[in-house]
Parts: structure tokens; sequence; C-alpha cells
């Protein structure tokens, strides 16, 4: 056991570790310099005087895998002015991505979100609905399972990759980093950027070709993408077969048999990486609005193809099935993968861009014009945490998926009596279908809803502008091999750019930036490291690892019930009042509350797998404008302690009729207002007609019936539905 003092080394003590940490957090080597320099900071000592020496010290810290860079060598097809053929060499940086395997099952810190065999989950006693949440429980890991000698242990490989722009305004510098996670771990683990649950395995060269002619630069890219991805996981063949002995975050020593499972990009790089229209399937290109049944692509079959294109150099079905002549993909050689299952769904480009804004939207925007529907934004009624579209939305010039799913929350509302039935069938057919598709956790009665509510859209498309909606249809059956499709959403790996790119181009000279990026990722891992070790040494009289841990067998179900059956409900209010002293006779006057006598606790919302706590805002009517959420409590007050003494601020709630009247069309359920029947909070606005002189202030009172909005978020809407 090492003494307290060797806590710190290679620095000297604990403030001096602190200083090193911030100073390579917060400052390039320039700052650093002119901060050591300081007579203040030379005066106390410290063990290095510049960024140089602290370098070095960094470079003495525990670290991961090494990098590695391997060159490529770019014959174009272009000649230089004596004959020679024009050359490109280019640089791969990368890790081991079998040791950031072992890194991430063999991590402590983990062992009580990791799952080493494949389970059966029924949401029912007698299994008959199946449910589909984490990775451990979809039909892959089984299948794999199957194929591979009891008691060994899977590492389902999740890659993401997507490259992104490092430079602003001027320049084109780019990046395409390749992320590498496990499925082992915890899906709410993994989303979290700061457990470093994902790790970067490498960057993949980024060039303009220009050794080649401008013909060749499609089909050239798609070759040296593919090559440099071979390169990058050819360690995954070895191991993928054989199996590699490693050290379990359980304490175990598994042999352990890391198997590409799923594979994250957005479409664009979809149609770069696969060179393929429709990866899944061989569905015609005039059959792309259709939901028919087409037959699966096969990697055996795609390979043979390919051979025989290669040694015939013609082949009818090589043009038939959309393929490019790339004779050697990365995936050729993986053991026990099939490309084209493990390209996962992508919520945020298909589903919120695509399909969302950019078909459906537009169209609707078309059909009733854009000064109307800017009039039904601006009048929608105030809800914890929604987006207020103040001036519309014809004039917001960038979208994000944020700004996407704020308009799809009153999407279906806003239509209703604005466009025809079929329209707003057509319109709340595909909100629902994008609604299950987020779900954190699916079961079969939920995934053939989602089935119903494609067929529904399949059955009122006539009156839309053609829709590409093939790909919806592989949605259902993704879920079912590997697990809920908020697992593999394309907006996890633009969060991981800012960490593992731009701060790190950034953080460089502008000049060979890759390199500097790798060598300043490598000592950042080392502080981490060095951050998480201090941690633990310092709670490790409050913390007992697991003694032992016996291993599950494949093969076996349980039951449980609904995850959110045995969450507990919070509430929080204002901790003190806007206005004090307000006289019944105001509450009646200025907030309309006829008969303020009933008092209610304000319940939660649960969003997903941890509850939230909205915020209720309440402004009053005094020289600025009022603003009520609509919960309908119009008024939080304190009794004087004469009266009553409460724990908590009482409120005041406007309650409306129960969920009766259900509109055949919207699906929505349609309320009115009333003084009983209380039931929890619920977002509504006004149906029918927008009035010219309806605003966010006065639809509630001018209004007389409502539609309860059931899109409201993803918990409303499984309650609703």
């Amino acid at each position: 056991m090492e003494a307290a003092e060797g806590m710190w080394v290679p620095f000297h003590s604990e403030e001096e570790w602190e200083l090193a940490h911030f100073l390579m957090k917060n400052m390039g080597q320039t700052r650093m310099d002119e901060f050591l320099k300081l007579n203040i900071v030379r005066q106390n000592g410290v063990s290095f005087e510049n960024a140089c020496t602290l370098l070095k010290c960094m470079d003495k810290l525990c670290t991961g895998p090494a990098w590695t860079c391997e060159v490529i060598d770019m014959e174009g097809d272009l000649v230089t002015k004596d004959g020679t053929s024009k050359h490109k060499q280019l640089e791969l940086w990368q890790h081991d991505p079998v040791e950031c395997v072992c890194k991430l099952m063999g991590n402590p810190a983990f062992w009580e979100v990791m799952s080493y065999v494949p389970e059966h989950a029924d949401a029912d006693a007698k299994g008959e609905n199946h449910i589909y949440d984490e990775m451990w429980t979809s039909d892959w890991w089984w299948n794999i399972q199957k194929k591979l000698p009891e008691g060994i242990i899977v590492a389902p490989i999740i890659l993401s990759l997507d490259k992104t722009t490092l430079s602003q305004f001027s320049s084109d510098k780019k990046a395409w980093p390749v992320y590498l996670t496990i499925g082992n771990i915890s899906k709410d683990v993994r989303q979290q950027v700061a457990a470093h649950v994902t790790l970067l395995i490498g960057y993949l060269p980024v060039s303009k070709l220009e050794c080649f002619h401008k013909k060749s630069w499609s089909l050239v890219g798609h070759h040296l993408f593919h090559h440099a991805m071979s390169l990058l996981l050819h360690p995954l063949v070895d191991s993928g077969l054989q199996g590699r002995e490693m050290i379990c975050a359980n304490g175990y020593l598994c042999r352990v048999h890391p198997i590409l499972a799923a594979y994250i990009a957005d479409f664009q790089s979809n149609a770069w990486e696969n060179t393929l229209p429709t990866p899944h399937c061989l569905v015609q290109s005039n059959q792309h609005g259709d939901l028919e049944e087409c037959m699966c692509r096969r990697m055996a079959d795609m390979l043979k193809t390919l051979k025989c294109m290669k040694k015939n150099k013609q082949s009818r079905k090589f043009n038939a099935k959309g393929l490019h002549a790339v004779f050697n993909p990365f995936w050729k050689e993986l053991p026990f993968t099939d490309i084209f299952t493990c390209l996962t769904p992508n919520i945020l480009h298909q589903l919120h861009k695509g399909i969302f804004h950019d078909h459906l939207l537009q169209w609707c925007i078309s059909i009733i014009g854009k000064k109307e529907i800017d009039a039904h934004f601006q009048a929608m009624t105030q809800y914890p945490c929604l987006r207020h579209f103040k001036k519309g939305i014809s004039s917001v010039l960038q979208w994000t998926g944020t700004e996407h799913k704020e308009m799809e929350r009153v999407f279906v509302g806003l239509l209703a009596s604005a466009v025809n039935d079929h329209v707003l069938v057509v319109a709340h057919s595909l909100l629902d279908f994008i609604y299950y598709a987020q779900l954190q956790q699916h079961m079969d009665i939920t995934l053939t809803a989602m089935e119903e509510s494609l067929k529904t859209f399949h059955s009122h498309k006539h009156i839309l502008v053609e829709l590409q909606i093939h790909s919806l249809k592989h949605y259902i059956s993704s879920i079912q091999a590997l697990g809920s499709a908020d697992s593999y959403n394309t907006e996890y790996p633009e969060q991981l750019h800012i960490n593992y790119a731009k701060d790190r181009y950034w953080a460089s000279n502008k000049w060979d930036y890759v390199e500097q990026m790798a060598l300043w990722l490598q000592h950042q891992e080392a502080m981490h490291y060095k951050s998480t070790y201090l941690a633990w040494r310092k709670s490790r009289a409050d913390t007992d690892l697991p003694g032992t841990l016996v291993l599950q067998i494949p093969g076996f179900s349980f039951f449980f019930q609904m995850w959110f059956l045995s969450l507990t409900l919070y509430h929080a209010m204002a901790k003190n009042p806007s206005h004090h002293q307000v006289s019944i006779f105001h509450i009646e006057s200025d907030y309309k509350a006829s008969d303020p006598s009933d008092r209610f606790d304000m319940p939660s919302v649960i969003m997903g797998h941890a509850h939230t706590v909205h915020k209720i805002h309440a402004s009053p009517k005094v020289q600025i404008p009022t603003r009520f959420d609509t919960v309908f409590m119009l008024v939080i007050f304190n009794l004087p302690d004469y009266l009553r003494s409460f724990p908590h601020p009482l409120a005041y709630i406007k309650w409306f009729t129960a969920l009766q009247q259900h509109d055949p069309v919207s699906s929505l359920y349609i309320i009115t207002c009333s003084t009983r029947n209380c039931r929890h909070n619920v977002s509504v606005w006004c149906g029918r007609e927008i009035g010219k002189d309806w605003t966010v202030d006065s639809v509630l009172e001018k209004a007389t019936s409502f539609y309860v909005n059931s899109y409201i978020n993803l918990d409303m809407f499984l309650s609703l539905e």
C-alpha cells in the first residue's frame, strides 16, 4: 500500500496536482508559460517551471491504450510533369479497439450497470408481452450467444462515427472521429458523456483527393473509407473468433468475444460508407413510398455479388442491388457480423428532420399558409418546459433537433380544423410513430401500436406528397434485434464531437492538428484516470466493492413490474410569493378565481427512467403581461398561522372535465371547464378556430373547449394512448 504522499506522484502535493489539473483543462501552452512565470507562482516553488516540464509530468501518469499512427499512401490517376503518378500520404490515428473493450469491461466503476449474459424480460407473468429495453434483452445477443460455447461472454460493440467541421467561418478543417462503446453497460450510463463509457478509437483520414480526377472522387472516397476502417477494426477479427481473456468489472477472469453489433451514422454517412440507397433491404427505387415486404440484404449475398463483379467485370445483380465497386469492404472479415442488421434507426435525421420537418411540416404549411400556422403557434398556451414560438416558425432560419421536438409537441392540436380530416389523420399517425420510436422501453404491445400507426399513415398517404417512408418499416425489426432506438441516436455522437474533436482542435496550433489532438486527448485521459483514482482513494473507507458475484447462465426469464410503478412523485414550488397579502377580492377579479377554496398538491411529471420536476410559472397582472403555464394553477398562497400550518404553499387550481370525449380524427381528448372531477395536470390548448383576438394571454379565457395534448411528453403520450 502506497503512502499518502505517493498519491500525488509525479506531483509533490495535492495543491500542485490541483494546479496542474487546472492549467491542463483551461490553458494552452503559451498561457501556461505566462502564468508559471509569475512571481507569486515561483515563490510557492512548484516542480514544473513551464509548459514543457508540466507536459513531461503528464507523460508519467497512467493512461489508456496508446495512440498509433499508420500512414496510407494514395496513388492517384493524375500524373506530374515528369510522367509519374501523383501521391498523397494520409494519416490514420488509432487506438486498439480490443484494448478499449478491455478497459471498459474491467472498469470497476461500471460493475453495478454491467450485464454479461442476455436476458428475457416480460411485462406479464405469462410471458406474452416481451420487453425490449437494454441490448441484453434483444434478440441479437441471444442469437450470437447460441453460436458460441457455453460460458463465453459476448461484448457487443457499438460503433458511431460522424464527420464534423472543426473550423469556424473560415478554412475547411474537418475530422472524422470513430467512437466505441459496448452494449454490456446500461444505456442510461452510455449516454452520459461525463461517464467516459464511449471511447474515441480513431480519426479517419479526411482528404480532398487532389491527386485524382474529379470523376474518380466518389469511388476513391469509398475505397479510402473502407481501407481505413479495415485497418482500424482489424484487431476485432481474431479476438472476435478466438476470444480474449479479460478481467471483468466483477473481478472474474473471463473469455470475452468482442463482436460488432450496432453501427450508428447519419444518413449521409450511411450512403458514403455502405454505398447503398436502402441499406436494409432490396426495395426498388420506385417503391420507396410503399410498405411492401422486400427481401432483406444479407452480407454473404452481397459479398458473392461483389466477387462476381470483380471476376467478370459485369453483373446484372451488381447494378440491381445498388452496389459500387468496393470489393473489400471493412466488414468483410468481421466474425459473426452482418453489417446490414447492424445499421441502427436514426431518430434525429430520419424522423425529426426528415419525416417531420422536411416533409410533413412543409406540406402542411403549403396547405394552410405560413401566416396562419404562425398565428396558431403564437396563440399556443404556456406549459412548463415547452418552448413558445412568439413570432411563429416562419422566421426561424436554422433548425436543430430541439426545435423539431418542440414543434412536434403541439403540432397535431395546431392543425385541428385548420386542415381536413384526412390530413389530420396523416399528421397524428406519423407523430404517433415518432413518439413510439423514442420510447426508452418497448414491449410487444407498443411495437404493435407502432406498426399500426404506420399502417394508418399508409392507408391515407394518397392525399400527401410522396414520402420516402419505406425505411420506417425497419424500425420495429431493429428494436427487436438491438433494443430500444433511443440507445442509438445520432445526437449523442454530435455531443461527443465537442470533447473529442472541436475542443482538441482549438487547443492545437492548427498545423498537423490531428497529431496534436491525439496527444492532447492522451493527457486529458491521464488526468481523468488520476482524478478517478484519487476520488477512489478518498472514499475507500466508505466504499465496499463486491466480494463475489455469481455469473448468471443464459436461458432464464423473469417477470417484473413496469419501471414507473415504483418511482416516487415529487413536487416543487417557489419559496417566496411574488406578491404578499393579496385579498380574496383581487384574486377573484384579477385572476378569475371564482371559488378559491380548494387546495391540491402539485404533481410532477415522470420523464424516462428518472423523475423530472417541472417549474410552474405564474406572473401577476401588474404592468407586465400576465403569464400562466397551462396547469390552470391560478393562485399559489400561504394561510396565516392562526388558521392552519402547512409544510409547503397551497395552490388554487382550475380543473376541467374528465377525459371521456375522444376526437376520432386527431385522437386527442376534448375537455371543457369544470369545477370538480380533479385530474392530473395536463397541457391543453384551444381547438377548432383561432380567433383574430386570441393570444397566448387571452386564449384560456376566450376559448370554451380544449384538446388535451397527449404529445406534450412521452409519459403523457403513453398515459393517454
